[in-house]
């Protein structure tokens, strides 16, 4: 096995050492008056690993016609796999994101705000090893620049850019900015919510401004790993910040008048979830997509869903 093809190994199986707490993902910036309750939800506690389910990717695979060489052929089935589990990749937040909440939002004891604190470190730690071992699978030689550029300083402005267009959209019922800016499960769970809307009832969104600047926006998780121990699988970045913004909401009836009582100023935190991919033959990285927003680790959570996994590697094995 070539050292490359270790480092990919290693590099999957560090992804799944420790296991993160069921998170609900919800439809960004709350429940906005314009959002229908009835537009379905959807959690990372699904009890799937990413890039794992290949019988089911290689069924989906166009057939090859027998009339090309079994170069030809081998290349196209390798990038509608890679493809595939790219795009399954992106639907989901990974295994063993751990969201640290602000202090309030900590366990009572002293013993268990320990164990809790002890629990990121040891997750941030294998984030770090994780993605320095993912890069350093880009470099084309040892003492060469590694290929893959993957700057923690854009993601802020990125999740920011996004969180803004997302909420105008939905507001606005743009459904062709939210197709190109969401993952495809939290595009149709917006979609819907906008088809749901009474007819004739339109919305308006405005960031006021941002809140909080002394703490927020933060990276709360930045990951890069492979998505499968294929060696031409893509390589999933994904990201969470925190944000935190003042944000004004109004109604408008069919006649253009504001509905009374709908124009309202909130201040949120928002643990907006992003991710990219990245294509391993030539680290070029493909355009952000939004996941949804994401709620803090609890502790309790976070010991249930790793027993839950824990469980599942024992019988993948």
């Amino acid at each position: 096995m070539s050292p490359s093809s270790r480092v990919y190994r290693r590099a999957g199986e560090l992804l799944f050492v420790n296991t993160t707490a069921p998170k609900r993902i919800t439809p960004l910036f709350g429940t906005p008056g314009f959002l229908v309750q009835s537009a379905c939800p959807f959690t990372t506690s699904q009890i799937r690993r990413v890039g794992l389910n290949k019988q089911a990717l290689e069924a989906s695979t166009p057939r090859v016609s027998t009339h090309e060489s079994p170069s030809v052929s081998s290349s196209k089935r390798t990038r509608e796999l890679t493809s595939d589990v790219g795009f399954e990749s992106l639907q989901v937040v990974l295994p063993g994101t751990f969201i640290l909440p602000p202090l309030s939002g900590f366990p009572k004891p002293l013993g268990q705000k320990l164990r809790f604190l002890w629990y990121w470190l040891l997750t941030k730690g294998q984030e770090v090893v994780t993605n320095a071992a993912v890069k350093f699978t880009s470099k084309p030689s040892f003492f060469t620049r590694a290929a893959m550029q993957a700057k923690r300083s854009t993601l802020v402005p990125t999740a920011k850019a996004l969180h803004r267009a997302m909420a105008e959209a939905l507001a606005s019922g743009d459904r062709d900015t939210i197709n190109r800016i969401c993952t495809k499960k939290l595009a149709s769970t917006l979609i819907a919510s906008i088809d749901g809307r009474p007819r004739g009832r339109r919305y308006g969104w405005e960031l006021v401004a941002y809140t909080n600047r002394l703490f927020y926006p933060s990276v709360k998780s930045h990951r890069i790993t492979a998505t499968s121990r294929d060696k031409y699988s893509p390589i999933l970045r994904q990201a969470v910040v925190a944000i935190s913004s003042r944000q004004r909401r109004v109604e408008y009836d069919a006649r253009g008048q504001v509905v009374p009582g709908s124009e309202k100023e909130i201040v949120a935190v928002e643990n907006v979830a992003l991710a990219c991919t990245y294509d391993p033959r030539t680290w070029t990285q493909s355009e952000w997509r939004l996941i949804g927003t994401i709620q803090p680790t609890s502790l309790e959570a976070w010991k249930h869903e790793a027993e839950v996994l824990k469980r599942m590697m024992l019988q993948l094995r």
